[in-house]
Protein backbone atom coordinates (compact mmCIF):
# COMPACT_ATOMS: atom_id res chain seq x y z
CA UNK A 1 0.00 0.00 0.00
CA UNK A 2 1.41 3.59 -0.62
CA UNK A 3 -0.02 6.31 1.21
CA UNK A 4 0.86 10.02 0.70
CA UNK A 5 0.65 12.77 3.25
CA UNK A 6 0.10 16.33 2.99
CA UNK A 7 2.93 18.61 3.89
CA UNK A 8 1.21 22.26 3.09
CA UNK A 9 -1.90 23.81 4.23
CA UNK A 10 -3.75 26.77 2.68
CA UNK A 11 -5.86 27.77 -0.29
CA UNK A 12 -3.10 28.52 -2.50
CA UNK A 13 -1.46 25.76 -2.54
CA UNK A 14 -2.63 23.09 -5.00
CA UNK A 15 -0.51 24.24 -7.91
CA UNK A 16 2.65 23.86 -5.73
CA UNK A 17 1.80 20.30 -3.99
CA UNK A 18 1.55 19.37 -7.87
CA UNK A 19 5.06 20.82 -8.88
CA UNK A 20 6.51 19.60 -5.85
CA UNK A 21 4.90 16.10 -6.32
CA UNK A 22 6.16 16.13 -10.21
CA UNK A 23 9.93 17.13 -8.80
CA UNK A 24 10.00 14.46 -6.24
CA UNK A 25 8.60 12.01 -9.08
CA UNK A 26 11.62 13.47 -11.70
CA UNK A 27 13.87 12.76 -8.79
CA UNK A 28 13.04 9.06 -8.24
CA UNK A 29 12.18 7.83 -11.59
CA UNK A 30 14.89 7.71 -14.68
CA UNK A 31 14.16 9.90 -17.53
CA UNK A 32 12.70 7.13 -19.55
CA UNK A 33 9.79 6.21 -17.09
CA UNK A 34 9.20 9.56 -16.01
CA UNK A 35 8.34 10.68 -19.64
CA UNK A 36 6.04 7.39 -20.26
CA UNK A 37 4.15 8.41 -16.84
CA UNK A 38 3.86 11.81 -18.22
CA UNK A 39 2.90 10.55 -21.70
CA UNK A 40 -0.09 8.49 -19.92
CA UNK A 41 -1.39 11.25 -18.07
CA UNK A 42 -1.52 13.41 -20.93
CA UNK A 43 -2.97 11.25 -22.71
CA UNK A 44 -5.95 10.87 -20.16
CA UNK A 45 -6.33 14.33 -19.78
CA UNK A 46 -6.65 14.62 -23.93
CA UNK A 47 -9.14 11.99 -23.74
CA UNK A 48 -11.26 14.11 -20.94
CA UNK A 49 -10.88 16.72 -22.64
CA UNK A 50 -12.54 15.58 -25.55
CA UNK A 51 -15.05 14.60 -23.90
CA UNK A 52 -14.32 10.59 -23.43
CA UNK A 53 -15.33 10.59 -19.72
CA UNK A 54 -14.73 6.69 -19.48
CA UNK A 55 -12.82 6.76 -16.38
CA UNK A 56 -11.91 2.72 -17.22
CA UNK A 57 -10.31 2.85 -20.08
CA UNK A 58 -6.71 4.62 -19.23
CA UNK A 59 -3.49 4.68 -21.20
CA UNK A 60 -1.80 3.15 -17.56
CA UNK A 61 -3.77 0.06 -17.97
CA UNK A 62 -2.47 -0.88 -21.48
CA UNK A 63 0.88 0.63 -21.71
CA UNK A 64 2.39 0.60 -18.47
CA UNK A 65 4.34 -2.01 -15.81
CA UNK A 66 2.33 -2.14 -12.54
CA UNK A 67 4.63 0.11 -10.02
CA UNK A 68 4.19 3.00 -12.68
CA UNK A 69 0.28 2.34 -12.89
CA UNK A 70 0.24 2.88 -9.30
CA UNK A 71 2.46 6.29 -9.68
CA UNK A 72 0.00 6.99 -12.44
CA UNK A 73 -2.75 6.92 -9.93
CA UNK A 74 -1.18 8.54 -7.13
CA UNK A 75 -0.15 11.78 -9.66
CA UNK A 76 -3.84 11.87 -11.52
CA UNK A 77 -5.16 11.98 -7.58
CA UNK A 78 -3.14 14.65 -6.72
CA UNK A 79 -3.79 16.62 -9.90
CA UNK A 80 -7.36 16.26 -9.53
CA UNK A 81 -7.99 17.16 -5.49
CA UNK A 82 -4.88 19.17 -5.69
CA UNK A 83 -3.56 17.78 -2.07
CA UNK A 84 -1.52 14.61 -1.38
CA UNK A 85 -3.77 13.14 1.37
CA UNK A 86 -5.30 9.83 -0.15
CA UNK A 87 -4.07 6.28 -0.15
CA UNK A 88 -4.07 3.64 -2.94
CA UNK A 89 -5.65 -0.08 -2.09
CA UNK A 90 -4.71 -3.30 -4.17
CA UNK A 91 -8.08 -5.00 -4.53
CA UNK A 92 -8.77 -8.20 -6.45
CA UNK A 93 -10.94 -8.19 -9.95
CA UNK A 94 -13.08 -11.53 -10.63
CA UNK A 95 -10.83 -12.64 -13.33
CA UNK A 96 -8.11 -12.87 -10.82
CA UNK A 97 -6.32 -9.76 -12.12
CA UNK A 98 -5.18 -6.80 -9.05
CA UNK A 99 -6.91 -3.41 -9.15
CA UNK A 100 -6.33 -0.46 -7.41
CA UNK A 101 -8.78 2.04 -5.41
CA UNK A 102 -7.96 5.77 -4.80
CA UNK A 103 -9.23 6.36 -1.38
CA UNK A 104 -9.64 9.64 0.15
CA UNK A 105 -7.50 9.67 3.52
CA UNK A 106 -8.32 13.22 4.75
CA UNK A 107 -10.60 11.65 7.60
CA UNK A 108 -7.66 10.16 9.17
CA UNK A 109 -10.39 9.28 12.23
CA UNK A 110 -12.13 6.90 10.76
CA UNK A 111 -9.12 4.88 9.38
CA UNK A 112 -9.08 1.38 8.06
CA UNK A 113 -13.41 1.12 8.87
CA UNK A 114 -13.71 4.17 6.03
CA UNK A 115 -11.31 2.75 3.49
CA UNK A 116 -13.05 -0.72 4.57
CA UNK A 117 -16.73 0.78 4.27
CA UNK A 118 -15.64 2.02 0.65
CA UNK A 119 -14.02 -0.87 -0.86
CA UNK A 120 -17.54 -2.60 0.50
CA UNK A 121 -19.14 -0.20 -1.19
CA UNK A 122 -17.32 -0.67 -4.77
CA UNK A 123 -17.70 -4.26 -4.57
CA UNK A 124 -21.42 -4.40 -3.96
CA UNK A 125 -21.70 -1.92 -6.62
CA UNK A 126 -19.63 -3.82 -8.94
CA UNK A 127 -20.86 -7.28 -7.69
CA UNK A 128 -17.70 -8.49 -7.77
CA UNK A 129 -16.77 -11.49 -5.02
CA UNK A 130 -15.03 -10.34 -2.13
CA UNK A 131 -11.91 -11.94 -1.83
Amino acid sequence: MIEHHPTETGDDHEADVLGSYLEVLRARLDGERFERLITAVRTTCALLEDDHRTAWDVPAERHLPADLQREYLSLMAVMITGHLDHRLVEFAAPDGSRGWAVVDNTHPDSGRALIDAELDGIVRATEFPTP
